[in-house]
């Protein structure tokens, strides 16, 4: 019977569809997501909530939930409305964390993850220091320790309440913490420590604070108070040591040799009954009588830097540390409770093979001035992050040469786990299986010091040619570029008529033609602009070699790169530039807008440009954000800024793509964050079609991609009688679907064939995809 055949027929297309996306569903995002890529080592505050700690680092925020252990990261990805967490707290009668933003930015945090944005601090022009130092909760208000005062924010009406300007005649003052008693409100601030009664009805007017201490000599500020059975607790800071007072009416209260330390405090506070005390290398914990009941210290956890700390209703100590995160203390040994991610927000360079990436962490400036900065690299794959740097890393040659400024690098394409990496400073890494290989310097190798800058080896440019010879820009000498050859020796060139005298430079590119690319500025004597070379193939004959310096004024080529068709992209201070190799004339790109005629992005610095699967171009600014165009640049398809979309932002310093997915990895100045694109790297044969989602559910209204068609090539959908129901293009090796038929209409539940095929219909394909409508 043919009704009980096709029966048949479905169902098992069904069940291979269902098993098909099983095997795929923690392989692939759904088009348009983003995920977050953050530091969470870095912790700076916690707060216990109901049955969760909370935990706010330097470049991110999360939770621990008690009972079953899980993590749940916060970002702008799921509900927060800004960047760079200053400080939190946590109500217990609203079951509600207060996020206050280093922007001044405020969000409230409910137990069902619901978020309410408050942003009229950061929205006002506010004479004075504009930051907020911390929040103290007192029933139904907080009171935020402003740069300019003291804000009271109304919890239940979700509001501002007031704002209490009581420096000197009403003058802004530098509130670093509010404190309360019985009878008093206290404020920690620059010049000394103020007191009101908190049933005053003007709190307000500054004549109704009065100082209790002053900073008499302008040496310090009190920047921690807290009330503690019955005494309040201030830390009085300076540049070389720190004191804590205490007053119960006058100041004076004795205190025990544990609480007489100059050492700088991090934390005074009131957690369950007990006083903590955090400084960089210790918590203690103390009773009604100023015993110390707990200590903690580098005795168990090595090379300790507290910045804050607990300890919760359960009696639990919860520790947190600048380079090792969230830490539970347990008797005599420790936890570190940390979402995975690298070690370090800064990422100035990106590279893909195989779906695995490595990051190098810089720092990278206009100029590559040094930071000196052990922040190093990372690799990241199947979601898992290592890092390896001069603080963490378990690597004892990295403190043995210091291996600071890292600036680009270069992956093996015989083998992901084997890298070089540039810095600039310290010279050129080899790198493979987790372990330094090899360190060159001008000691063992052609490489130069940089001119007048003894001991600086500036490796800024790496790329790899076809015979797998290293090329190497050499910054800040005569010698810009040299190779390390497939045969272990070195050579470096000279470009006399050129460069005469030391230049720098930045990253290096070979095109199709096998010319190197090279962007050259600060060249004594000549212009800024791109030093392209040809060897011809032949390294050692320099008879053969030409060289050439593409000008630009005083424009400087931030970043190069070659599309899928062979054309160099340079961006630059002001715009984007084209080259069509062996033509070294650059090109720039006219488009309309406003019904006039302009350059594409010409007011805008390029930091970086990347070239997706579809030979389209994602275009990273200094300010402006993200922009993706056509593969012509003639064609504006989104502009991806930090107001309007998940980017932490708009300054953008690398980008990348995962080559298997098509996501795209953005670094930023603030964390790297990664989109999901609907291109993926094309193939030069059909593969074995994915398709997801897959079953698409009644629910699911997003595109359909099917990843693995040949590169731009023809896709079809049909029924199962073999009706037509949509065709298209590929973006790159991926086709998009958006579940409608020809005419526009969504189509009905059932089992639907995807055919693919290249151009000339000899490299095709097929699979199914179920839908439910």
């Amino acid at each position: 019977d043919c009704k009980v055949i096709m029966k048949k027929f479905v169902l098992l297309s069904i069940f291979l569809i269902l098993l098909t996306s099983i095997q795929l569903l923690a392989q692939t995002y759904s088009i348009g997501s983003w995920r977050e890529h953050l530091p969470y080592i870095h912790a700076k505050t916690i707060a216990e909530g109901e049955n969760r700690i909370f935990c706010s680092t330097e470049d991110g925020f999360y939770a621990l939930q008690l009972e079953d252990n899980s993590i749940k990261r916060f970002s702008k990805l799921n509900g927060l409305s800004d960047f760079g967490i200053s400080t939190i707290s946590y109500s217990n009668e609203y079951d509600l964390i207060i996020i206050s933003y280093n922007n001044t930015n405020i969000d409230l945090l409910y137990n069902d993850n619901s978020v309410v944005n408050i942003s009229d601090i950061q929205r006002k022009n506010i004479p004075g220091n504009k930051i907020i130092n911390t929040v103290y909760i007192s029933g139904r208000y907080a009171f935020l320790g402003c740069g300019f005062g003291i804000v009271v924010l109304d919890l239940q009406r979700k509001e501002i309440k007031d704002t209490y300007y009581i420096g000197l005649n009403g003058a802004s003052i530098n509130v670093f913490q509010v404190a309360e008693d019985a009878t008093y409100f206290y404020a920690a601030t620059e010049d000394g420590v103020y007191q009101a009664i908190k049933t005053n009805p003007s709190l307000n007017n500054f004549n109704n604070w009065t100082k209790i201490i002053s900073d008499s000599l302008n040496v310090g500020d009190f920047n921690q108070a807290v009330v503690f059975n019955n005494n309040l607790f201030v830390n009085y800071s300076r540049a070389s040591s720190d004191t804590i007072l205490a007053w119960n009416g006058t100041w004076g209260v004795p205190l025990p040799n544990e609480l007489k330390g100059t050492n700088k405090n991090y934390l005074l506070s009131s957690t369950n009954n007990h006083l903590n005390v955090v400084n960089s290398f210790s918590f203690s914990e103390f009773d009604f009588s100023l015993s110390r009941t707990r200590y903690i210290d580098g005795t168990l956890i090595s090379s300790p830097e507290f910045r804050g700390g607990i300890s919760d209703s359960k009696g639990q100590i919860w520790i947190a540390d600048r380079n090792k995160g969230m830490l539970k203390i347990d008797n005599n040994s420790f936890e570190a409770i940390i979402p995975d991610g690298p070690n370090s927000a800064a990422v100035c360079d990106i590279k893909f093979l195989n779906g695995s990436m490595w990051a190098v962490h810089g720092p990278k400036n206009r100029g590559y001035n040094n930071a000196y900065q052990l922040i190093g690299f990372s690799f990241y794959e199947n979601g898992n992050w290592t890092t390896y740097d001069g603080v963490s890393a378990q690597t004892p040659l990295f403190n043995q040469y210091v291996f600071y400024d890292n600036v680009t690098t270069v992956i093996d394409p015989s083998d992901k786990n084997h890298i070089f990496v540039g810095a600039s400073g310290p010279g050129l890494l080899e790198f493979s299986n987790g372990n330094p290989v090899k360190f060159y310097r001008d000691t063992n190798s052609t490489l130069l010091q940089q001119t007048n800058n003894p001991g600086q080896v500036k490796v800024h440019g790496l790329a790899l040619d076809d015979d797998r010879n290293l090329w190497v820009g050499n910054a800040g000498t005569t010698k810009v570029m040299q190779v390390l050859k497939n045969n272990g020796t070195w050579k470096a060139f000279s470009f006399l008529g050129l460069i005469n005298n030391s230049t720098k430079c930045g990253q290096l590119l070979i095109d199709d033609n096998g010319y190197k690319w090279l962007p050259i500025f600060e060249n004594i004597g000549g212009d800024e602009g791109l030093l392209v070379f040809n060897d011809n193939g032949t390294i050692d004959n320099l008879n053969d070699d030409e060289s050439q310096i593409v000008e630009f004024g005083s424009n400087r080529v931030r970043c190069i790169e070659k599309d899928l068709d062979g054309t160099i992209w340079a961006g630059t201070d002001q715009g984007i530039y084209l080259f069509y190799p062996p033509n070294l004339t650059p090109q720039q790109i006219l488009i309309k807008q406003d019904n006039s005629f302009q350059y594409l992005l010409a007011t805008d610095a390029i930091t970086t440009i990347v070239v997706d699967g579809a030979n389209r171009k994602w275009v990273g600014t200094e300010s402006s954000g993200l922009y993706l165009f056509s593969s012509d640049g003639q064609t504006q398809i989104n502009h991806f800024t930090a107001d309007k979309s998940p980017l932490f932002s708009d300054n953008i310093t690398a980008l990348s793509i995962n080559d298997e997915t098509g996501e795209v990895y953005i670094g930023t100045d603030k964390g790297i964050v990664s989109y999901q694109s609907d291109a993926t790297p094309g193939k030069k044969s059909c593969e074995d079609l994915v398709v997801y989602p897959n079953p698409v559910r009644k629910e699911y209204n997003g595109p359909i991609a099917v990843k693995g068609v040949v590169a731009n090539g023809t896709f079809k959908v049909t029924d199962i009688s073999g009706g037509l129901v949509f065709e298209g293009k590929a973006l790159g090796g991926q086709a998009i679907w958006d579940g409608r038929n020809l005419k526009g209409d969504m189509v009905s539940t059932g089992v639907y064939i995807i055919y693919a095929a290249d151009a000339t219909g000899e490299n095709n394909c097929e699979t199914k995809v179920m839908m439910y409508r």
